[in-house]
């Protein structure tokens, strides 16, 4: 396994995670990442803006799919915190908001 680096000054940036997982898994776009971690390309996209934050789950199957540890992926994009508590990712507009990005995905079928 590739040697893993991020400095404790690099700050929050989901998108350092998905290149360092694009690299890992060798695809070229965020589309054929969001097709590898079989979620919608759209949740991907609005993850790497910062407009929904990375969920437990999508960190969980970044894990398989990858097979970094989650304090490795949560170093990766900057995330200090001892602990990951799925409550402070609960926001409900945020479920609602993925809830509509995988059913609009069932529906076009892009992943």
């Amino acid at each position: 396994m590739k040697a893993l680096s991020a400095t404790p000054t690099d700050g929050y940036d989901p998108g350092r995670l998905f290149n360092a997982l694009r690299g890992q898994l060798k695809v070229r776009s965020d589309v054929a990442l969001a097709r590898k971690l079989e979620v919608p390309g759209a949740l991907v996209r609005l993850v790497r803006m910062g407009e929904i934050p990375v969920t437990p789950e999508l960190l969980i199957r970044m894990e398989e799919v990858s097979g970094w540890s989650g304090r490795q992926l949560r170093d990766l994009m900057g995330d200090r915190r001892r602990k990951f508590r799925f409550d402070e990712v609960r926001d409900p507009a945020f479920g609602d908001i993925i809830s509509e990005i995988y059913a609009s995905a069932d529906d076009k079928k892009f992943w």
